[in-house]
């Protein structure tokens, strides 16, 4: 693809919200109760995924603009795109992408959807990343994991072990995760309140529970980095739920909570790491020439 001028907030956010409403055209609330139905939380009545799409789009933005700094990547892969708003976007952008869902875990009322994505020009490939030894033949110069390891409750070695396979050597790994460290979550751990996953959502979730099972400090994030032996280009962390709420009223809602997220970058909602494959003398010889 021919090099494209990374767009405004403003520019993205405009195609980005109208692939929300394209991709809402086929959600259902059956298709919401049936998701729900293993995590509580998720109930129509508890749970709006319209504000989220529509929120997210800071979040896509930021991933956005992380890996385009070095120049526009050829092809991309987001894992466990869903939704697939954020692929979708990218396509409309010219991208060659491709996004991976595990489709036995959803039922019949999500086809509609997933044809539509397909139909929108992204590729979607049935495939577990949490199986192990779960290796595609596909390489990708930048895969995005998004909003998805949180919700795993077993070891993430498998998972970044396959995932890195998706990479060839330099290629670059943009993984988000929840702060469990946010700073509403530290008060509200000082106040005697869980951080956690409230235990009744847990409990009237039939089994497998696919809500948050563990959300992430920063210092683990890099950890886990460091241990599928990657190295880190840049880190990021910000809030998106605030929405539209003028800064001056959020200053005056909640003035030691804006100091915290002004100063401690680590109190912020999300955590971000775009990290890279190292090129290696072995994977130089066997480069095709």
């Amino acid at each position: 693809m021919s090099e494209m001028k990374p767009l405004s907030w403003q520019a993205f956010n405009e195609v980005y919200q109208a692939s929300v409403r394209r991709v809402l055209e086929h959600w259902t609330t059956q298709m919401q109760w049936e998701i729900a139905s293993h995590c509580r939380g998720w109930s129509p009545d508890r749970f709006d995924f319209r504000d989220y799409l529509e929120a997210s789009s800071v979040r896509f933005y930021r991933a956005y603009r992380a890996f385009t700094k070095a120049g526009d990547p050829p092809s991309i892969c987001d894992v466990g795109g869903f939704w697939g708003v954020f692929p979708v976007t990218l396509r409309e952008l010219g991208y060659d992408v491709t996004m991976t869902e595990s489709l036995q875990y959803y039922g019949g009322s999500f086809n509609p959807l997933f044809d539509y994505i397909r139909e929108r020009g992204v590729t979607i490939l049935d495939y577990d990343p949490f199986q192990p030894e779960a290796r595609l033949i596909a390489r990708f110069d930048v895969v995005t994991v998004m909003a998805v390891l949180e919700h795993y409750p077993h070891s993430l070695k498998p998972f970044m072990e396959n995932v890195v396979s998706l990479l060839p050597p330099g290629g670059r790994l943009y993984l988000e995760v929840p702060n469990i460290a946010y700073w509403p979550k530290r008060i509200e751990l000082l106040r005697g309140q869980t951080p956690q996953t409230p235990l009744a959502d847990i409990f009237h979730s039939e089994t497998p529970f696919i809500g948050h099972h563990h959300e992430f400090t920063l210092a683990e994030l890099r950890e886990l980095v460091a241990s599928s032996g990657l190295s880190v280009i840049s880190e990021d962390t910000y809030n998106y739920t605030p929405g539209s709420l003028p800064a001056l009223k959020r200053v005056l809602r909640s003035p030691l909570q804006f100091l915290a997220f002004s100063l401690l970058k680590d109190s912020r909602e999300c955590l971000a790491i775009l990290c890279r494959r190292e090129v290696t003398e072995h994977s130089q010889m066997n480069r095709p020439s």
